[in-house]
């Protein structure tokens, strides 16, 4: 049996999912320290102090988790680039919306997210307070989450879009079998007619 594009599209999307709900996690484990900062009405000095001193060992992860981190990070975008080769003109939209939105992902984490931690390590936040600096690392990581959620609706999308595409196409094909059917034992029910006729 033939490996098709069809095939490795399949992989394709298995590697954005991969990619997506990996990094989701890493960053979804901020939550313990960044859903003070931003929505609990009683945040505190300490919350603001464990959210620095978090950010501060992040700074300390070693490279070869760094670069396990990225090479997850790169299969995601692999699966994007091999959905877009030759994507469904339906479709292509949603295609180049989901790889839009995972490059997206990418460049928050490392624009915002990466500085922001560089920041925490030497307390050089710029303009802005180290607690305004705080917060907008934790804006950023559920703006981060927020991208990658979008990314997997998008992924959910195209698969029921495929799954309802392949449903009709089997319908259609069974009617059209059908109908032949019906045809050809109407072309035979004529000529026993007229082999009848004859005799």
């Amino acid at each position: 049996m033939a490996f098709t594009y069809r095939d490795l599209c399949t992989i394709g999307s298995a590697l954005i999912l991969i990619g997506t709900s990996f990094t989701m996690g890493v960053f979804f484990a901020n939550q313990t320290y960044d859903y003070h900062l931003l929505f609990n009405p009683d945040v505190t000095e300490a919350h603001f102090e464990n959210a620095l001193r978090h950010y501060q060992t992040l700074f300390y992860t070693h490279p070869k988790v760094l670069y396990a981190f990225g090479f997850v990070v790169s299969l995601g975008l692999i699966g994007s680039l091999i959905r877009v080769y030759k994507p469904n003109p339906d479709i292509q939209l949603f295609e180049y919306g989901s790889l839009g939105m995972y490059v997206l992902g990418v460049c928050v984490f490392i624009t915002n997210i990466k500085t922001g931690i560089e920041s925490a390590k030497y307390r050089n936040w710029g303009e802005v307070t180290e607690n305004q600096g705080l917060a907008v690392i934790a804006s950023s990581n559920i703006i981060l989450l927020l991208v990658f959620v979008g990314v997997l609706v998008l992924q959910a999308g195209l698969w029921y879009t495929d799954w309802e595409y392949q449903q009709r196409l089997k319908e259609f094909y069974a009617a059209e079998e059908t109908e032949k059917t019906s045809k050809t034992q109407k072309g035979e029910k004529a000529d026993s007619a007229q082999s009848k006729k004859k005799k």
